[in-house]
């Protein structure tokens, strides 16, 4: 009788059993995913055609994780996009805030105009789509009423005039032009390079300076070997252009052989390796974030030199 009762009671249990997981599933699967909101809105309300308008992009969400914004690739339809504008991520009391402005303008006649974008969160190896909420403007129609038919302005006839070309003149002109280049090239053509090397060797810097940072905390807050590996990477690329030397196929030996055995470098290296190579990583990172410090501090002190040293040949001449 016992046995009869158990086996009437089994296919409700089943059944409450599978209603419950269906209930709590949606949550499960959201827990695995840090906290996130996403959302975008126009700084204006209205628009003319071929008029730009501003569009903010704004994710709040722990540190840890990782967005992903659309890039001018992306659909922006009815929207064209004219620049876009990244700014760096901010973190105050444990909550990462990411946003871009994005520059658009649309030639689209639709009254009311709507736009909805897509970021990505990648969270380990995992990825979510997130969607923001429609935001609208509205179209300025500056002609409220158009004519049926449309008057036509008569046609005006205008008397033809033969082209001349005066050879003499472009002649005297192109060579007063050439003169007048040669001559200042002459003069200024070796401080405008040397200008022109600083330049490029500054712009570079500091460009370096900056993606190299951004590795480096992407590497504090995701604690992946992929952001180390990225910043040892950059930091070869860097010194290979600044150098004029391939040091970005040289293995770690040859660097620190072609650094005339450097410590700060074979030290930084070694850890570096280390924890690439090998997937040991230190309790705190602490190892790891003073040798990509080094690299950085060594990579500024070599620009240093370099930019003196052009300038000192500069000088001597």
């Amino acid at each position: 009788m016992a046995h009869n009762l158990e086996l009437n009671l089994l296919p409700s249990l089943i059944k409450r059993t599978g209603w419950l997981f269906c209930c709590l599933f949606p949550f499960v699967c959201q827990a695995q995913f840090p906290a996130i909101t996403v959302e975008g809105f126009f700084l204006r309300d209205s628009v003319e055609i071929g008029q730009s308008v501003k569009y903010v992009l704004l994710s709040r969400h722990a540190p840890q994780a990782e967005v992903v914004f659309p890039d001018t690739s992306a659909g922006f339809s009815p929207f064209e996009v004219v620049r876009k504008d990244f700014y760096p991520t901010r973190t105050v009391q444990g909550i990462s805030t990411d946003s871009t402005l994005y520059t658009l303008r649309t030639f689209s006649l639709k009254p009311v105009q709507t736009l909805q974008l897509t970021a990505q969160l990648f969270h380990n190896g995992d990825t979510l789509h997130l969607t923001t909420a429609r935001d609208t403007v509205f179209l300025i129609q500056n002609v409220a009423l158009v004519k049926d038919p449309l008057p036509l302005q008569s046609t005006t006839h205008l008397q033809p005039v033969p082209e001349q070309f005066n050879y003499l003149y472009w002649l005297m002109g192109a060579v007063a032009a050439a003169i007048l280049i040669g001559g200042v090239w002459g003069l200024f053509g070796k401080g405008i390079n040397l200008r022109y090397k600083l330049y490029v060797l500054q712009k570079d810097q500091a460009q370096f300076q900056s993606r190299f940072q951004t590795s480096k905390e992407r590497f504090l807050r995701g604690k992946t070997l992929d952001q180390l590996e990225r910043a040892i990477i950059l930091w070869k690329n860097y010194l290979t252009k600044l150098e004029d030397t391939a040091i970005n196929s040289f293995t770690t030996k040859e660097i620190v052989s072609y650094y005339e055995e450097d410590e700060r470098v074979s030290n930084a290296l070694k850890v570096c390796d280390r924890a690439i190579y090998g997937n040991i990583i230190s309790e705190n990172e602490s190892e790891e974030t003073d040798s990509l410090n080094q690299l950085a501090d060594f990579a500024a002190n070599r620009y240093v030199l370099i930019r003196d040293s052009l300038r000192h040949v500069a000088n001597t001449r």
